[in-house]
């Protein structure tokens, strides 16, 4: 079914329930499966986050290995996970169960994300580097399967678990909460390990590895899979004919609405690979004269403070978005972050410590905005493709974003290692770091962030998917299918 013969006319007037922006009852989603759903996310956040806050300190601070093939090996896997996320979203969009199409597979990754988590810090510490780094992307790749599993039936089921447009962005405010949580605790896994109790620091990675596994990726991650309902299974999904990989794959990078989220995404991708982790650098080795303990435990406060910010703008990024709608609200935010990255260039510098803290103030929000937004307009782009399409195809959306989000997490590294042998730096000097090092550092956190907001305002103007447009899809839709 083409786009042209599906789409309302903008200019044909909106039908009476337009008028009526009060969500409905029964679009309302509980309390408790919104909590169940955001628990997910905790593992979504760790799975990314957690491996690169105890990767860097322990494989390259602690184990010595090369910047750059640290860097390489931890970016390795996307290459795999651009076969196997599609493949998750495509099966996840066709399955079919007693327990709907999302939710075995849910139960099924996170059990198994658990195990491979804690066997990623297993390396033996007397190994060669080329030896650390087969073991470290066996296991990766490993993990990383099984957090597929996982995560891409979670984005599928999060984008449908209710059709109004406001209520979606209160169920994806608490994926945004439990990514708050993850971010309050993750960057002092490593500080964890560093504690006496447990006799050295390799002994320590494993233990807290393996805690974290079990608890956070294991219990907490099958909570989805036990208390939330799969809406559109039982009233759509089961009765829709089967869901083809290309096509779907190609419709959905036609799509104008998605292939602007997703270009926000390689922004922040490309920003990353420039900015990410830096901060961190420039703390222990600038700020602390490459004392990495006092460094890490100070990185570990300023994560503190952007995960305070963040939870406290959760609240706020709803109200705005559906007052004026997400894409304004996130052009606003972003405008912070530009101010926002110029500030680094100062609060980044030897002297008092917690002048650091003020970084969040304009530069957290938009994590915030991120983590409840995207998901909440990528459930508008699910809307859109079924009215152009007629297919729900949340696992397709979902896979391909997830991809694009674990591939930007990656290449941060690998281009955090890039911009380390660029500035010249050498972990081996500690504290005693190049001027030019630094210089080119603290460029490299400051002008990419800047960069980066003003390029995704431009962008966010081509953004098709207002708040109006997206109500009247809603109508079409149910004037052609019904109401689920």
């Amino acid at each position: 079914m083409s786009a042209e013969s599906t789409e309302l006319p903008s200019s044909q007037p909106p039908p009476p329930r337009q008028r009526q922006r009060d969500t409905r009852q029964e679009d309302r989603v509980s309390m408790g499966e919104k909590l169940a759903l955001g628990s997910g996310y905790l593992p979504v956040f760790l799975g990314n986050a957690a491996i690169n806050s105890i990767a860097l300190p322990f494989y390259q601070m602690t184990l010595h290995m090369n910047p750059s093939l640290l860097g390489a090996v931890l970016a390795a896997p996307r290459i795999w996970d651009a076969v196997t996320d599609p493949v998750t979203g495509y099966i996840s969009d066709n399955l079919q169960t007693r327990w709907g199409r999302r939710r075995p597979l849910i139960f099924i990754g996170a059990i198994m994300q658990a195990l491979a988590f804690g066997a990623i810090w297993m390396a033996p510490a007397d190994w060669s580097d080329m030896a650390k780094a087969v073991y470290l992307l066996a296991m990766l790749i490993l993990f990383y399967t099984c957090y597929t599993i996982f995560s891409v039936p979670l984005m599928g089921l999060t984008y449908e678990m209710t059709p109004d447009y406001k209520e979606r962005t209160r169920v994806t405010a608490f994926a945004g909460l439990f990514n708050k949580v993850g971010e309050i605790g993750y960057a002092f896994l490593f500080p964890l390990a560093g504690l006496a109790i447990f006799g050295g620091v390799v002994q320590g990675v494993r233990i807290v590895g393996w805690g974290t596994g079990l608890i956070f990726f294991g219990l907490v991650g099958i909570l989805p899979a036990l208390f939330v309902k799969e809406r559109y299974y039982t009233r759509l999904s089961k009765t829709q004919a089967k869901v083809k990989f290309w096509s779907s794959f190609k419709d959905s990078m036609r799509n104008r609405a998605f292939v602007v989220l997703i270009g926000l995404t390689v922004c922040q991708v490309l920003a990353g690979m420039l900015a990410s982790s830096t901060d961190y650098y420039l703390i222990v080795y600038y700020m602390f004269d490459g004392d990495i303990v006092e460094g890490s435990k100070w990185k570990g406060f300023l994560s503190v403070g952007y995960a305070i910010v963040g939870v406290l703008s959760i609240y706020p990024v709803n109200l705005l978005a559906n007052h004026w709608g997400k894409r304004l609200t996130l052009s606003i935010i972003f405008g912070l972050v530009f101010f926002g990255a110029l500030g680094k260039w100062f609060l980044y510098t030897p002297g008092n410590p917690w002048k650091i803290l003020f970084d969040p103030i304009l530069c957290g929000p938009i994590w915030t905005a991120l983590n409840v937004l995207m998901p909440s307009m990528l459930a508008d782009v699910c809307d859109d493709d079924e009215l152009r399409h007629g297919q729900r195809r949340e696992g397709m959306f979902g896979s391909i974003f997830s991809w694009i989000q674990k591939t930007g997490f990656s290449l941060s590294v690998l281009g955090m290692g890039i911009a380390l042998d660029v500035a010249g730096f050498d972990a081996a000097l500690g504290g005693a770091q190049s001027p030019d090092a630094i210089h080119t550092l603290r460029l490299f956190l400051a002008v990419s962030t800047a960069v980066w907001a003003a390029v995704v305002i431009a962008m966010l103007s081509f953004y098709p998917l207002s708040q109006q447009r997206v109500y009247e899809i809603r109508d079409a839709l149910e004037a052609r299918r019904g109401s689920v």
